[in-house]
């Protein structure tokens, strides 16, 4: 029986996987924009940190489906794993260049396991299934992210940073450990082939020339952008106005709790349709960073200002990928994949360097509106959405 069971993952084991990796990276989710901002001494320097970052990662979500026609995509979801339990070590050394490193190797393993994991779901979950497996993968991975990062800074406070770096690797070995044991088979039509695989342009090529693939891209990008803001804006605004650390983690731990909301998120999409969830989601969390940004209010408000924009951008993590899972060709699921996923790098990078330009001039909060412009922007775009949607 139990051989059966893991020969057919279904939602539930691909959220306790996503989970376990997950809680990896959340321990030390909390601490990086502190480190950063002891090491670099300027948000600045750290917007330009991450988009040097997110330029590497980017190239490197171009080469994993080429990497994946050639070996078995486990052994790129094992390498993101590697990838995960040497950025918390590389951290201890408390020197800029290994802290960049880190950097690095986190968005690599990032890269890897979405990958690989999103083809491994497409393969094991029913296309009418995706609206339940979603969110609760989403609620599960709330586990992680509502107690990591608090826990974190906790750690890091209290004992040092080898309390929160060293937890951190041992839960990447964990989920490789447990993926092993799982033993998941591949869909041969995403297999490695013997013919010569299409080169990344020609799939961004394919990608692009489909109108909802492109649609399917901009919503979680923008969504992605929130979250890559909050987990190093607003703990630099609170620590460059005199709040205190702890404020952070509460922030951080509290926005993130909201993913246990995420099953909620899906019986509201099933009631109301998808695209007016979506629409409604990206103007209330929009509106939230306009106004943290043109009030510049004191460290406690941000902290709940983006506690309570978190509400949004959970409901975009529960559905946010959706439009792709059911426009996505099966025969293309590689390729377009890996295309589709560099929302995460793009993420990163652009609104970083936008950020970086943004405080030559101006102050924090003006990433801020810059955000809540994006959001706004991208609630007008979700209006294209089909309406069975």
């Amino acid at each position: 029986m139990w051989l059966r069971v893991v020969d057919r993952p279904g939602a539930t084991v691909f959220a306790t996987l996503s989970a376990t990796e997950a809680f990896s990276r959340a321990l030390v989710a909390g601490v990086i924009p502190l480190e950063a901002y002891r090491l670099l001494e300027s948000a600045r320097d750290v917007s330009i940190a991450y988009t040097v970052i997110g330029v590497v990662a980017l190239l490197a979500s171009f080469a994993v489906p080429v990497v994946i026609r050639v070996i078995r995509r486990k052994w790129i979801f094992s390498a993101g794993c590697v990838f995960m339990f040497m950025a918390p070590l590389l951290m201890l050394a408390e020197t800029v260049v290994p802290f960049v490193g880190a950097l690095q190797f986190r968005a690599l393993a990032v890269v890897c396991v979405n990958i690989s994991l999103n083809l491994y779901i497409l393969d094991y979950i029913a296309r009418k299934d995706f609206v339940t497996a979603e969110p609760r993968r989403l609620a599960f991975m709330g586990v992680a992210w509502f107690t990591g990062p608090g826990l974190g800074i906790y750690l890091y406070k209290t004992f040092g940073l080898e309390a929160v770096c060293l937890p951190s690797a041992v839960f990447a070995v964990i989920a490789l450990a447990y993926f092993w044991v799982l033993r998941m088979r591949e869909d041969p039509r995403v297999a490695p082939a013997k013919r010569r695989p299409p080169t990344p342009w020609a799939n961004i090529r394919r990608y692009l020339a489909q109108p909802r693939l492109r649609l399917a891209w901009a919503i979680p990008f923008a969504r992605s952008s929130y979250w890559a803001a909050f987990f190093v804006y607003p703990p630099l605004y609170i620590a460059k106005y005199g709040g205190d650390e702890m404020l952070s983690a509460m922030m951080l731990s509290a926005g993130q709790g909201m993913l246990f909301a995420a099953p909620l998120a899906g019986r509201l999409a099933r009631e109301l349709g998808m695209r007016r969830v979506i629409i409604l989601a990206f103007i209330f969390t929009g509106a939230i960073c306009l106004i943290a940004g043109a009030i510049r209010p004191s460290p406690a408000i941000v902290a709940l200002l983006f506690f309570v924009g978190s509400a949004g951008a959970m409901t975009l993590d529960a559905l946010g990928n959706i439009p792709f899972l059911r426009s996505v060709h099966a025969y293309e699921r590689s390729e377009m994949t890996s295309v589709f996923r560099t929302y995460i790098e793009v993420s990163q990078l652009l609104p970083a360097a936008v950020y970086a330009l943004l405080l030559l001039y101006f102050p924090l909060s003006s990433v801020f509106i810059a955000l809540g412009v994006l959001l706004l922007a991208t609630a007008w775009l979700s209006t294209y959405l089909p309406r069975r949607f």
